[in-house]
């Protein structure tokens, strides 16, 4: 990440990652000058204002600007077969002690590491 005040405290905000830009800032000039410097230098393709970025999608509005993984989280629950299971608010009772249940079915662990890790992913990002 790179940011450029200038003068009368305008800035300018740059994030790039691997091949993907993204800039804002609170000064019109500035930012047009960079984006034209940027085209000058480099084939890059402007794709205006921002819907996606790194997998998250972005809702920009006059109130403010919204971050969400709907898409990812829809895409988890198709991956494991969880996306016609009915929504809880507590995934499991409070207080209930788990036990293992020696006549039931083995689980895959790798299956199991992955819907994990693509948990922990969600969650994280």
């Amino acid at each position: 990440m790179f940011t450029k005040t200038g003068k009368e405290g305008n800035l300018l905000i740059i994030s790039l990652y691997v091949d993907d830009l993204i800039y804002t800032g609170n000064d019109e000039l500035m930012i047009s000058e960079f984006k034209n410097s940027m085209k000058h230098e480099f084939d890059m393709t402007d794709l205006g204002k921002m819907r996606c970025f790194l997998g998250l999608e972005v809702l920009q509005k006059s109130t403010g600007v919204f971050i969400n993984q709907k898409k990812y989280a829809s895409e988890v629950l198709q991956r494991f077969g969880m996306d016609r299971s009915n929504s809880v608010h507590n995934p499991i009772v409070p207080g209930c002690k788990l036990v293992k249940d020696k006549g039931g079915v083995k689980v895959d662990k790798t299956h199991f590491k992955q819907m994990v890790g693509s948990l922990m992913y969600l969650t994280a990002t």
